[in-house]
């Protein structure tokens, strides 16, 4: 019977002693009194949800409406076309099962600022987050020019002059010197460029969500976490053309990460940690992490100056195309 050959491989890299290794379990992420939240819905205040039209309007007047919270701003099943939302403190986007948000695709669906190009951003807010069991869509097909198994030929805002080289798309969702960011129970689908993007933050969990990017779609890394201490991701699919788990240092270290329990195909690395790499990177663990028809299990890109202290890799599983007669 042919099945596939499952490769089971266990290894540790320890730049320091055993006894400072971090894991999710030593991690403290901040416990707060829990108070009543409220929900407001986004087609109380005019959301359509038809795909068509744009609900931008709406869906931004009820997450400033949030003047309670924790406010959870949701989303009926229906599909709801908009420009950038931006969040704000103490809001979650509730986007149920049977909904999506789905990105616009031009340009004026977007700042002036290409640093915040994003269908959904948080701006130095705290305790934010998106949950809800629907879906977050890029629309990122539709910003390919040319379709190529190798690698698709994307469109470039830089012709406008909004920015400058070929990777000028929006991200999918971006949080941004936050705080206690919480992304769960979610779909994020189809980025034109990076899918979840966690910038200068603190305290972060990212669990129980699945993204998905076109196999072919070059730049849409899985989840990228730049200059960001003490997260934990798990339970997490990821299947992406590029990087899936990519921590990065421009502007200062990035420290405790844990990795675990999650389910990983690409056609680039499915962990890299650079190549931005200007800062150390400290206390991270990946435990439990299936990789699956992927190009690269591992890269290690550490080329600007910064250095890895203490950095664990447990138990993956690397499963391969190969038959085993029996």
């Amino acid at each position: 019977m042919a099945t596939p050959s499952l490769l089971v491989l266990t290894f540790v890299i320890q730049l320091l002693t055993q006894s400072q290794l971090v894991t999710s379990s030593t991690i403290q992420l901040p416990v707060s009194t829990p108070r009543e939240p409220i929900t407001l819905s986004v087609t109380d205040f005019g959301a359509t949800g038809d795909g068509i039209h744009y609900d931008t309007t709406a869906i931004q007047s009820a997450v400033d409406s949030c003047t309670c919270t924790p406010c959870y701003v949701s989303f009926p099943p229906g599909t709801y076309l908009t420009a950038t939302i931006f969040l704000r403190s103490g809001v979650f986007l509730d986007i149920q099962q049977g909904a999506t948000l789905l990105g616009g695709t031009r340009l004026h669906d977007y700042p002036r600022e290409a640093w915040r190009w994003y269908v959904v951003a948080a701006e130095n807010a705290s305790d934010v987050g998106i949950t809800g069991g629907g879906v977050v869509d890029g629309q990122g097909l539709k910003f390919v020019q040319r379709f190529d198994e190798r690698k698709n030929v994307m469109v470039s805002w830089n012709q406008t002059g909004a920015c400058l080289g070929d990777e000028c798309r929006p991200r999918l969702v971006g949080f941004l010197g936050c705080t206690n960011v919480r992304v769960w129970n979610v779909t994020l689908r189809e980025p034109a460029y990076w899918c979840l993007h966690i910038v200068r933050c603190r305290n972060i969990s990212i669990h129980d969500v699945s993204i998905y990017g076109d196999f072919n779609t070059p730049n849409n890394d899985g989840i990228d976490i730049e200059d960001s201490n003490n997260t934990i991701i798990t339970r997490c699919r990821i299947d992406t053309g590029d990087d899936a788990i990519c921590p990065k240092t421009y502007t200062g270290p990035l420290y405790n990460l844990t990795a675990r329990d999650s389910w990983i195909r690409t056609k680039s690395s499915a962990i890299k940690l650079g190549s931005a790499s200007w800062f150390d990177f400290k206390h991270l663990v990946f435990d439990n992490i299936t990789i699956v028809e992927s190009h690269r299990g591992l890269g290690l890109q550490i080329r600007d100056g910064g250095k890895l202290i203490l950095l664990a890799f447990l138990t993956f599983f690397r499963a391969f195309a190969g038959i085993i007669d029996e």
